[in-house]
């Protein structure tokens, strides 16, 4: 066995961090993720995304990325950022530690505020406004229901416990809705939640703004909204499931160059995307150097770069710098170093 394939045999893998996880995912995945998101984001978006959200949530890093990647792409197909990023509660990913039964890692979860239901809710263009308001004790609130309607609620200067929530829609053909909770069905509702109990839940953090989400969700099938809206509200609290996108993972081929997902630090304004340029043949050859390493049980670049700088006799930091001339004398030792071990 050649020295090359007896180094990658034995020699003890070390693992990515949660950053160059991401952005071999996205290279590897980034035309099944474009078709889902559309033209909304970029990979060097998405990318940056993660790196900021991970710095502000420490704990999503123990997530899996594709967990936590699927959460992204839900918000980006909803239109929704997420608050870990711009701040505006529309939409959150949380880490609550639940398990994907078939990999035993834990997964991030998705949790549509609800000023991103009123957002969903308004994009149907039936309503005219939408709101969701919460009574204490010590507030004058009466309602009833049946042929004539009536809801009256005075807030007063200093509110006691939260009593109720309710939400109010008014529609354009001069039509309207309402719906009320109690305190006994707000917190049932609380403990079906997922995310009720953890370490880490809204519920905790922000009971009353989870309320008047779950109010808005529990009208959601009476109100004139899309389809898709009725959808995300129905899946919320959930991790998106785009398994059919991360597994079985594609595999880099000639047509396939890996996506470029450095993130530009100026943060200049995104580019109008433009076709994409074939392939060069340096594009190829590092494609093929990258399978015949993880063919040999190589995973991390640091490990290859560590036998690249070997057979070129020079340091070598990051695989993406070598030439098309290095990349050929590589594959040649990969290729010869293959047919020893046989």
């Amino acid at each position: 066995m050649g020295q090359l394939a007896t180094q990658a045999q034995n020699a003890q893998m070390q693992p990515m961090n949660p950053q160059q996880n991401m952005k071999s995912l996205l290279e590897r995945s980034w035309p099944r993720i474009a078709a889902v998101i559309g033209n909304n984001l970029s990979p060097q978006r998405l990318y940056q995304m993660y790196v900021s959200t991970i710095n502000r949530e420490p704990q999503l890093a123990n997530c899996s990325v594709e967990s936590v990647l699927s959460c992204f792409m839900k918000c980006a197909a909803l239109g929704l950022e997420p608050s870990n990023v711009d701040g505006l509660g529309r939409a959150y990913i949380l880490p609550y530690g639940n398990k994907n039964y078939r990999t035993g890692q834990k997964e991030a979860t998705l949790i549509i505020g609800y000023k991103g239901m009123i957002d969903l809710a308004r994009r149907s263009g039936q309503i005219r406004d939408i709101s969701a308001r919460a009574v204490h004790d010590g507030d004058e609130f009466t309602y009833s229901y049946g042929l004539n309607e009536d809801l009256r609620h005075v807030p007063c200067a200093k509110p006691g416990k939260l009593t109720h929530v309710y939400m109010i829609a008014n529609f354009k053909d001069g039509g309207h809705y309402f719906q009320v909770m109690n305190a006994d069905e707000i917190e049932a509702a609380a403990k079906r939640s997922p995310s009720y109990g953890k370490a880490v839940s809204p519920w905790k953090s922000d009971y009353e703004a989870m309320a008047k989400k779950t109010v808005i969700r529990r009208a959601f099938p009476y109100l004139p909204v899309s389809v898709e809206a009725r959808d995300a509200a129905a899946s919320d609290d959930q991790t998106p499931d785009y398994s059919d996108v991360f597994r079985p993972l594609p595999t880099v081929t000639a047509d396939d160059s890996p996506v470029d997902v450095s993130v530009d630090e100026s943060e200049q304004p995104q580019q109008e995307t433009q076709p994409e340029a074939e392939p060069s043949p340096v594009d190829v050859k590092r494609a093929e150097m990258i399978r015949r390493f993880q063919a040999l049980g190589v995973a991390s670049d640091a490990e290859a770069c560590e036998t690249i700088s070997k057979i070129l006799n020079r340091e070598v930091k990051a695989s993406d710098e070598l030439t098309e001339a290095e990349l050929d004398k590589v594959l040649g030792q990969l290729k010869a170093s293959v047919k020893e071990g046989e």
